[in-house]
């Protein structure tokens, strides 16, 4: 993990190593979490319990029992409780304490899925006290973006990549045997893994590699999970819709189910999830957090310093 990235979470290895000292104010297990962050011209604001100031929510907070959310104008954010609840908080009813819900949201099946990926999410939380740690400029080394360090659901394969626009590419798969296909003299465009290749076997691992004239060559592996667990995954993703989009906003339907592939390290197929989430909503904060997330996951430590500088900037509000 790069020194950029060590700086933007150290605050949360800090907060982590609080919450085993006896008789601190962190002591109490978190709750809940932010997955929804509207701010526009107005703000929401977090009171933490036995503390007096209040300081700008932020994506993915964890918040424990006692903390407070405060939402001025027409702002809004959205609490996801660790049983399966949800609360949106606004100018209305802030401030609004954080307590536990009585009972708990959704079938048993639900509960299930649910339960796992909430604890997940309240773990993605990042201190915001970082600024400027990265220059945003033109990325001269081509660098490969997905599949990258990822499982993979069985599907359509897209192999993309970033660097000059000028340079034809080479691109090659290769499995335990070896080369399994390539093709070369290719744009700076993404590249489906073509129907009439020879079909990538779940549960094998493989390495795709990017070569451009003049660049360093780059490779990252990739492996297309078993039937088996691909069937849990795809039922479990389905839960979530069916008990969720009636119960919770559109968006933190599709949080939870980021939430749930990135807990199984379904990077590219998260990526996918998030570029569509971001495309019908630019300015959802979470998106960009977690978008942030599976680049660092995935080693894409300058791509993840500008989406969580994205995300801080959506959830200011404007002037």
């Amino acid at each position: 993990m790069s020194m950029l990235i060590r700086l933007a979470r150290a605050g949360l290895w800090a907060l982590m190593g609080a919450l085993i000292l006896p008789g601190s104010v962190w002591a109490t297990e978190p709750m809940a979490v932010l997955t929804e962050l509207r701010v526009g011209t107005a703000d929401v604001g977090i009171r933490r319990s036995g503390e007096s100031d209040w300081i700008p929510a932020q994506p993915l907070l964890a918040l424990r029992p006692g903390d407070q959310l405060r939402a001025t104008g027409n702002a809004q954010a959205v609490v996801l409780f660790a049983g399966g609840s949800v609360q949106t908080v606004s100018a209305a009813n802030s401030p609004f304490v954080v307590q536990a819900p009585r009972g708990r949201s959704g079938t048993e099946n639900a509960q299930a899925v649910l339960g796992g990926v909430i604890q997940f999410l309240m773990g993605q939380q990042r201190e915001p006290r970082y600024e400027q740690l990265a220059v945003r400029g033109p990325t001269l080394t081509p660098r490969i973006v997905s599949p990258r360090d990822t499982r993979l659901l069985p599907g359509p394969v897209t192999l993309e990549w970033m660097g000059p626009a000028s340079l034809r590419y080479q691109v090659k798969v290769v499995g335990p045997q070896g080369v399994v296909w390539d093709q070369d003299n290719l744009p700076r465009q993404p590249v489906p893994y073509p129907a009439s290749a020879p079909p990538l076997k779940p549960g094998v691992r493989y390495t795709w590699l990017l070569t451009a004239p003049g660049q360093p060559d780059q490779q990252a592996p990739f492996e297309v999970v078993s039937m088996a667990e691909a069937s849990r995954i795809q039922t479990a993703l389905a839960n979530v819709r069916s008990e969720s989009s009636t119960a919770y906003p559109p968006s933190t339907v599709s949080v939870i189910r980021v939430g749930l592939l990135l807990h199984e390290k379904l990077y590219a197929d998260a990526r996918r999830e998030l570029l569509a989430g971001i495309a019908a909503e630019p300015g959802s904060a979470t998106f960009r957090e977690l978008l942030g997330v599976v680049y660092d996951r995935t080693g894409l430590e300058e791509l993840a310093v500008v989406e969580f500088e994205e995300a801080s900037m959506l959830s200011r509000p404007k002037s």
